[in-house]
């Protein structure tokens, strides 16, 4: 038995072997990195490909790499390192002194990950990732003399010279949380390099990467001053200038980028995404439709010309734009869902149903489309076929199961199958409790039911998890309004939604309803027709009407009545004030 283990073991420290130290490429910059680069610590990475000589190894060193093995499997992985590093340092290995590295960084054991990477650098010193490690662990440990010496190392060692060595120090000094600390490492480093560029340059990407963006900015402004229009110094100015909420000047500046290098597309998208985020959708529009033209097949920029197409409500050439994506192979999920969420804009149910069954299972838009599914198939076959449809979709999640709970329940609920949605709700309630989704719907179901004291009850319970939960305050001011006396309390609860939502016409309207119902008719009637100005709709066409006839302005309220009808003919709100009115 002792013979086959020493043959496994040898096996192992050759080319490929169990328990040799993943390849160079997988090792970490620092603590953070060697924390993610040993997640599989328990069950070793695959051998070095290096060329390394053989290492002879006695019983004993055997022994111990046994016992790191072992104990790397069974989760302790301090022991593990321990031994690791024992064998490391009896054999020079340097493959070895990286792996005991690598697992006492998972264990968070720092000192011996210290003594591992030193070992490691003194095996390999022109190993760049060695070195890049033992700067991480040792401005991790405060040792700050000795990691100035290992990142002027790796500056030295930088295989393109100043530009990735500095990039690499920026990169390991912004994991530092000692934010000061960090900076003056960097500076050390830069004083004597100050006429390079790319010192600089990193100097302020550190700047920027630690929040102080008043010394970031002054840095690239300098550089700017010599070298008038890099590009990449412009971007980032531009990032600098948008964290300081200096919004115009970071677009100017990356606009000024892009036009000194109008070829690059990766900085044009950039500059594209920033507009978007910024709401200058117009201008974006203009980035991508260039971008489209100097990257004809790539699906990424024709999505977002689809989606900025739909939003200026040009849904003809979005269409075109959903459709290349199609034929491409490209966002197909996601160009199937828009593609049918058209159709239903265009009252084309079955061409929308053709669509969403062409959203894969694996597509971030697949419950969407089921979902949407199943409310077309409700619309046009019922209910019953429509839960069918929605009992066979198979969720992938726990959100997944969550949302079709929800719109099974919704689908009842337009049925007006109020007892068997409530009892959807209350199922999933149990496989998910105080769920704020659910007991907004099963709120809602109970003022359906006439079930105030139900409403009451999840509304509150929202409350009590969140009690600035405008959807609910808002619900439990207009229900309490509408169906009870309890008209100061409504207005109190309302006056707290429209606090968070001034500017939202439901939120509005109750307001209005509130104050109707405390004889404060003026107030009500401005908020109602400001409600009514932002959106139209029936219900607050309704309210609006019945204000304007307890002013005794009768003829304002039947014309309000009247227009509304022209666009809702069907309305029963309107057709039950009206009936109550006029009879």
């Amino acid at each position: 038995m002792k013979r086959t283990f020493i043959w496994l073991v040898a096996g192992c420290l050759s080319m490929a072997g169990c328990a040799s130290v993943a390849p160079k490429q997988a090792a970490p910059a620092g603590p953070a990195e060697a924390q993610q680069a040993t997640n599989e610590a328990a069950s070793p990475p695959p051998g070095d490909t290096e060329k390394l000589p053989p290492v002879e190894l006695n019983p004993r060193l055997l022994y111990q790499l046994l016992v790191g093995e072992v104990a790397a499997q069974r989760g302790d992985l301090e022991a593990s390192a321990r031994a690791y590093l024992q064998v490391a340092a009896a054999t020079h290995d340097p493959r070895l002194a990286r792996r005991a590295a690598q697992i006492s960084v998972y264990a968070q054991d720092y000192r011996t990950a210290l003594k591992a990477a030193r070992l490691w650098v003194r095996e390999e010193p022109t190993d760049l990732d060695a070195v890049q490690s033992l700067a991480a662990l040792l401005i991790h440990e405060g040792h700050d003399e000795e990691a100035l010496k290992q990142l002027q190392r790796l500056l030295a060692l930088s295989p393109d010279g100043s530009a990735h060595g500095f990039m690499l120090v920026a990169n390991i000094l912004a994991r530092e949380p000692d934010k000061q600390r960090a900076l003056h490492l960097m500076e050390a480093l830069v004083k004597p390099r100050r006429h390079d560029a790319n010192a600089v340059f990193a100097y302020a990407n550190l700047a920027y990467l630690v929040g102080q963006y008043d010394l970031a900015l002054k840095q690239l402004d300098g550089l700017l001053a010599k070298q008038p229009g890099l590009p990449r110094v412009l971007v980032l100015k531009a990032s600098v200038l948008r964290r300081m909420n200096r919004n115009d000047e970071a677009i100017a500046t990356y606009r000024q980028a892009v036009d000194n290098a109008p070829r690059d597309a990766s900085l044009r998208l950039g500059f594209a995404r920033i507009l978007v985020d910024e709401g200058r959708l117009p201008e974006a529009r203009k980035q991508f439709h260039i971008l489209g033209q100097q990257l004809p097949d790539n699906g990424d920029v024709i999505y977002a010309e689809a989606l900025l197409a739909l939003q200026a409500q040009e849904v003809d050439t979005a269409e075109q734009y959903l459709k290349r994506l199609l034929k491409l192979g490209q966002h197909s999920g996601a160009a199937a869902f828009a593609l049918g969420q058209i159709a239903e804009s265009r009252n084309q149910p079955e061409v929308a149903l053709k669509w969403y069954r062409q959203v894969d299972a694996d597509s971030d838009n697949y419950i969407d489309a089921a979902i949407r599914s199943s409310v077309i198939i409700s619309h046009r076959q019922g209910a019953e076929q429509a839960l069918e449809y929605l009992h066979q979709v198979e969720p992938q999640s726990a959100d997944q199961e969550l949302r079709l709970r929800l719109a099974e329940g919704e689908i009842l609920r337009d049925a007006e199958r109020y007892k068997e949605a409530m009892a959807v709700y209350d199922a999933a309630l149990q496989e998910f409790p105080d769920n704020v989704e659910l007991l907004y719907a099963r709120a809602m179901t109970a003022e359906n039911m006439n079930r105030i004291d139900l409403l009451e009850r999840d509304l509150h319970a929202i409350l009590k998890q969140d009690p600035d939960n405008v959807q609910a305050l808002n619900a439990l001011g207009y229900t309490l309004a509408d169906r009870t006396k309890r008209y100061k309390e409504a207005y109190d609860y309302v006056k707290r939604a429209y606090k968070q939502r001034p500017d939202d016409p439901a939120i509005i309207d109750s307001m209005g309803w509130a104050l109707y119902h405390l004889g404060r008719l003026p107030e009500a009637e401005k908020y109602l027709r400001e409600a009514l100005s932002k959106q139209f709709d029936d219900e607050i066409a309704a309210h609006l009407g019945e204000v304007l006839w307890k002013e005794d302005k009768k003829d304002a309220a039947r014309k309000v009545w009247r227009d509304a009808l022209k666009k809702e003919p069907a309305s029963l709100p309107l057709k039950k004030v009206i009936q109550r009115f006029e009879r």
